[in-house]
This record gives C-alpha cells, sequence and structure tokens, in this order.
C-alpha cells in the first residue's frame, strides 16, 4: 500500500473544499442556526460529489469529463440558478435562533444533503479540476491503467472531503453560543447576497459567451 498516495488523495480532498464557496457558506450557516448535525448533512452532499468526481478522475473515465465539456453552458446556469435561489432563501431567513426549529427533520436533512451535491455537481470547475490534478500526478497520469493507485486516490480525497466537513461544522457550531443575536440577520444578508451575486455574475457569464 502506497501511503504517499493516499496522503495526496487527502490533500486533494480538503484542498478542493476549503476555498469558500456555496456549499461552505451552507453548512456554516447550518451549523450556526442548528448545530453540527444539520451543518455535516450539507457536507455529505458534497462529499459524494467529491468521491464520484475523484473516482472518475483517477479511473479515466473521460467520457464524463467529455460530457461536461460539451455542456458547460447549461451546467453553469443550473449552477448560478441554484446559488440565487439558496441565496435569496438566506436573506429571507430567520435573524433569530429561537426562530430556527430546534431539531432538523430527516426531510430538511435529505434536502440539504441533495442540495449541497447539487450545488457541487453543477460546478464544472470541481470536475476537470479533479481530472487536471490526477493527470498531472505520475501514478496516474503515466499509468492510466493502474486502478490499484487509482483506489487509494480516490481512498484518501473520501477521507480528506470528510474531514474537512467534520472539521468545518464543528468549528462553526462552536461559534454558535459566540454570536449575539443581532449578528444572525447580518449573517444572513451577507451570505445570501454573495451567493445572489456570485449567481449573477456566473448567468452574466454565460449570456456573454464566457
Amino acid at each position: 500500500m502506497d501511503v504517499s498516495l493516499v496522503a495526496t488523495g487527502i490533500a486533494i480532498g480538503i484542498g478542493v473544499n476549503a476555498p469558500v464557496g456555496p456549499v461552505n457558506v451552507m453548512c456554516i450557516h447550518r451549523a450556526i442556526r442548528n448545530g453540527p448535525t444539520s451543518a455535516m448533512a450539507a457536507g455529505v452532499g458534497a462529499w459524494v460529489a467529491d468521491v464520484l468526481f475523484a473516482a472518475a478522475a483517477a479511473f479515466g473515465v473521460t467520457a464524463i469529463s467529455t460530457f461536461v465539456e460539451g455542456h458547460l453552458a447549461v451546467i453553469k446556469v443550473l449552477g448560478g440558478a441554484l446559488m440565487i435561489a439558496f441565496g435569496m432563501k438566506l436573506l429571507y431567513a430567520p435573524s433569530s435562533v429561537t426562530e430556527a426549529p430546534k431539531d432538523d427533520t430527516k426531510l430538511s436533512l435529505f434536502r440539504a444533503a441533495a442540495t449541497s451535491l447539487v450545488l457541487t455537481a453543477t460546478n464544472p470547475a470541481v470536475l476537470l479540476g479533479f481530472f487536471a490534478i490526477f493527470g498531472g500526478l505520475a501514478g496516474i497520469g503515466e499509468n492510466p491503467g493502474d486502478f490499484g493507485a487509482a483506489a487509494l486516490l480516490t481512498a484518501g480525497v473520501a477521507i480528506g472531503s470528510a474531514a474537512w466537513w467534520a472539521a468545518l461544522s464543528t468549528g462553526a457550531s462552536h461559534l454558535r453560543e459566540r454570536i449575539a443575536e443581532r449578528w444572525l440577520g447580518r449573517i444572513n444578508t451577507l451570505s445570501g447576497s454573495g451567493l445572489v451575486i456570485f449567481g449573477v455574475v456566473v448567468l452574466v457569464g454565460v449570456a456573454l459567451g464566457y
């Protein structure tokens, strides 16, 4: 077993999720309002997408990459529209912790996971990024038939991605008791506005042919 491949996968799994994005915002928002379990529901969807994308890249399933490249405009429109919808939802979210449900229902948790899965899956940069990163690794790029190396890298990504979402969910939930009520409305406004603006930029970019 090549431990270095697993370690590389872990680093990739953390690296692709660390940049602030819509799923990170969703995770932090749910952690502050409902706690770590609620936040992890958002992370689960992104984790599933990460593992699927990593496996596709590691095992050389180029058909997926070709499909993404051929339907970038549609994927961007879907992703941009979803970001706007989620941003609007945050803008109108209750600004008090006491107004939030004490416990998420199973349906609410499922919706959070499904939303984060779609948000990640409609981000072509994530999938193409996996192909670019894995293609540059000697164990994969030069030996695309080495399924053992591909499996180790995919396992590493799964571990790294899970570690990131667990850490973010737990860390953000600790802020729950320290954030004053008056800040929740501002957090909703900033997070929601940021997502709406980002979604609009994506849609404008598609309209202009970028």
